[in-house]
């Protein structure tokens, strides 16, 4: 006999607490439910679960190694509920956002402090990848919103502008240049220069600055910006970066100036035409764009100019 997910829900919950008292008390069902929905997931799964004793139960060893299926299977299965709810259009009480990670340190946060200030019983999810795999888990349905920066190949998915801002470039303290208001390629022809990997567009035009071929060995490309940012703090060399980094930089001593060539790129919420933005979606986005312009007055404070549609 095949397990029911109402059992696997309560034993992983159980498997957690190791108490049917407490168990149910969170499930909101009686202690003997608990009991008896242990019982029938030991005889349908054909394996012991549990010891009993005088003292309490704890679980057997064969319920360890079947626990991490067991999430797998429950979070699979909540993935396609909720897959589904967004196909009917029912996204009332629930937000998955995935962001490329320069935003969790501040501005996402925040935003999502704000929605629940506003909505405190709504779900939320927030996921972290690269740019790349923001786009795919939007285009996948896997979640609600995702927050990348363009260009976005993919014609049928919405982009949905939110701040566009110019390349910065970092310099440890006490560096010869962080004097200067703006820092060129050319002040930098002898430095280290750490940057994003290839497989970024910005990145890409940031070597079309220099008049160095794209091996040479002063490169330094990492797939993060926080990386980059701790390599300029150990005196490793100097970055060129989106801005979105300084929020992760702040008390530091890491200068931030300007770049030139103006290199510009924007940051866009993607997110599906059909059933569109759900209106905690749009709520959040509200919230973020508000965080975005508290944001563009302390970049500004670096001399780095922004946008921000209306």
């Amino acid at each position: 006999m095949r397990p029911s997910v109402r059992h696997l829900e309560i034993f992983r919950l159980f498997s957690r607490v190791l108490n049917v008292t407490e168990t149910a008390r969170i499930l909101r069902i009686t202690q003997p439910s608990v009991s008896q929905a242990l019982k029938d997931l030991e005889m349908q799964l054909g394996v012991s679960l549990l010891i009993r004793s005088k003292t309490g139960m704890r679980l057997t060893s064969a319920a360890e190694e079947l626990l991490s299926s067991m999430d797998g299977v429950l979070d699979n299965i909540q993935l396609l509920s909720d897959r589904a709810a967004r196909l009917r259009g029912e996204q009332r009480n629930q937000l998955s956002v995935c962001t490329v990670l320069p935003l969790t340190a501040a501005l996402v946060p925040h935003a999502i402090e704000r929605v629940r200030k506003d909505k405190p019983d709504v779900r939320i999810v927030i996921e972290s990848y690269s740019s790349r795999e923001v786009i795919q888990r939007v285009q996948d349905r896997s979640v609600d919103l995702g927050l990348t920066f363009l260009p976005i190949e993919v014609p049928d998915l919405i982009q949905h502008p939110l701040m566009t801002t110019e390349m910065a470039c970092l310099l440890p303290p006490g560096h010869a240049l962080a004097t200067k208001d703006v820092v060129t390629a050319d002040d930098l022809l002898e430095e280290t220069i750490i940057t994003l990997g290839l497989q970024v567009r910005q990145e890409f035009d940031v070597r079309l600055a220099f008049d160095r071929p794209l091996d040479d060995t002063r490169f330094i490309t990492t797939n993060l910006s926080t990386i980059a940012s701790d390599m300029v703090r150990q005196g490793m060399g100097v970055a060129i970066t989106l801005p979105y980094v300084l929020q992760h930089l702040e008390g530091s001593e890491v200068v931030a100036r300007p770049f030139r060539p103006l290199i510009k790129r924007s940051l866009v919420a993607v997110f599906h035409n059909h059933p569109g933005l759900s209106p905690i979606g749009r709520l959040f986005l509200k919230h973020l764009r508000a965080e975005l312009r508290t944001f563009a007055e302390v970049i500004g404070q670096y001399g780095l100019t922004s946008r921000i549609p209306s």
